[in-house]
């Protein structure tokens, strides 16, 4: 049932008309907690009106109070959005005597976004969803859907708003997945665990935390076994947040070599609108990489290498077009496989720890999808053809499953091809210039029975998983559902996908 938009009073709409004249007097009123989740609002109103943040002033969110004010905002809204009561435990009264008069979505609860168990307690949830991109995806998708339901007559601007964020947050996510590498070989610690998402989307190794979110009071057996452990690791990185208190921070690192770095999990030093989001991973994502790094990259020698993607030759969104040749010589497209799935991987034969561990995931999913299987083309396209002969490749497939297909390309053709799969690859010279490796992408193009684009897995997902995601879209048990767009039998993806 779609509610009613409320109408402010007279007053309040002349002085919106004088103080915001490109917002529209009838918009529906937003109230959003959590500044992550109100870039995303902020962005899908752009034009329309302006989302109202709850707690503007930051804080750490376990122990804010919602005042007067914003009790009454939230009675007044045509829509309230939160992330649930394990990060804002204080707001759940508030939201829970709204007693179904107000719409309200809680991110945690819903069932199309990736929500982890805490850690340290698996009847709760881990409220940190935002730093996984992919969820920021879903939830924008969520809201799309909200506001256009709620609000029909700016529909227009609602769905160019959709499309243009997503659009940049699958750049993120790409950028991100890409330089992971960045931050996945070095051991990283946490005073508090945060970043469960953030290590699951973009394979960095969380080696240790003090203290769960819900509480600051760590055990004193945590303290001694964490410090333990710095004390072990090589010039260690350990990283707060500005948000959250660390009281025994001193007694942590007390003695130790071991460079403490403040991130900004919330954003509360950010600047509240659309682009805070962005800002926010970006920023984090840099002082992880900047304090793990500990490689001199300006003193890599230089190598000639052949031409790499280019961004801006990038399509708008993925076309998984190629026409490659297999390990036995014979020319492959994107159209061979009527009927099938494609499940479609970047690597080159000597990847020392990606390649071999995605193609693994691949060999044993399609073994437990057992006659499905049949339905399902894996392929590898080397980005690395001039090392990749036809002979290399069917001795290094020959490890994995025998249906794996290898397909190489001229120089330009594999360039060409990662571009339309908006993917990306990067040659980098090893420290004694004699050899190379290639930073990829290291995700799982999946797609359809007619050769178009469907998903992308992330990196880091299971065979159990690979499998369940492919048996969904075989038998059609899958929520993949589109949303119509005005007119010509168009429609837009409910779930907008990363690779976008």
């Amino acid at each position: 049932m779609v509610r009613s938009l409320r109408r402010p009073a007279a007053v309040v709409v002349l002085i919106l008309a004088v103080a915001l004249p490109a917002l529209a007097a009838d918009a529906p009123r937003v109230v959003v907690s959590g500044r992550p989740m109100h870039a995303i609002a902020a962005g899908l109103l752009a034009g329309v009106a302006e989302p109202e943040l709850l707690f503007p002033a930051g804080g750490d969110p376990r122990t804010r109070e919602p005042s007067a004010a914003d009790r009454e905002a939230l009675a007044a809204a045509d829509l309230v959005a939160w992330a649930g009561p394990e990060l804002e435990p204080a707001l759940a009264p508030a939201i829970a005597a709204l007693d179904g008069e107000v719409p309200v979505y809680e991110a945690l609860a819903s069932d199309r976004l990736k929500v982890l168990p805490d850690r340290r307690d698996e009847t709760r949830r881990d409220p940190f969803f935002w730093l996984d991109s992919r969820n920021m995806l879903l939830l924008l998708d969520e809201f799309g859907r909200r506001l256009v339901e709620l609000d029909p007559a700016h529909r227009a601007s609602y769905e160019r708003n959709w499309r243009e964020l997503a659009d940049a947050l699958g750049d993120l996510d790409r950028s991100l997945e890409f330089d992971y590498r960045a931050v996945s070989g070095t051991p990283m610690f946490f005073y508090h665990d945060t970043h469960q998402y953030f290590a699951q989307a973009y394979a960095m190794n969380v080696a240790g935390t003090f203290t769960g979110y819900a509480s600051d009071a760590g055990a004193g057996e945590a303290l001694l076994s964490l410090r333990r452990a710095l004390a072990d690791a090589d010039k260690p990185c350990l990283f707060t947040d500005r948000a959250l208190p660390a009281a025994n921070l001193e007694l942590l690192v007390s003695g130790l070599d071991v460079r403490v770095v403040s991130l900004d999990v919330f954003g509360q030093g950010l600047e509240a609108g659309p682009g805070l989001y962005r800002t926010l991973m970006r920023d984090n994502f840099a002082a992880l990489a900047g304090c793990t790094s500990g490689s001199d990259t300006a003193a890599a020698p230089a190598m000639d290498f052949p031409p790499e993607p280019e961004v801006d030759r990038f399509p708008p969104r993925v076309l998984p077009r190629y026409m490659l040749s297999d390990q036995y010589g014979r020319t492959i497209t994107n159209q061979d496989f009527p009927g099938r799935l494609q499940l479609v991987f970047f690597g080159f034969t000597s990847c020392p720890d990606v390649c071999p561990t995605t193609l693994s995931v691949m060999t044993r999913a399609m073994e437990l999808l057992g006659d499905l299987a049949d339905d399902v083309q894996p392929i590898f396209i080397s980005v690395d053809p001039a090392r990749d002969t036809p002979q290399q490749m069917k001795e290094y497939l020959g490890f994995f499953h025998p249906r794996i297909m290898g397909l190489r390309g001229s120089v330009e053709a594999t360039k060409r091809t990662v571009e339309l799969f908006r993917a990306q690859y990067r040659f980098v010279p090893t420290a004694d210039g004699e050899d190379y490796t290639v930073d990829h992408t290291g995700s799982l193009y999946l797609l359809g029975t007619n050769g178009e684009f469907i998903t992308k897995l992330a990196y880091g997902m299971t065979a159990v998983e690979v499998a369940d995601r492919l048996r969904g879209y075989l038998t059609g048990d899958t929520d993949l559902e589109t949303l119509p767009l005005r007119g010509g039998g168009e429609s837009l993806p409910r779930r907008f996908d990363p690779a976008g």
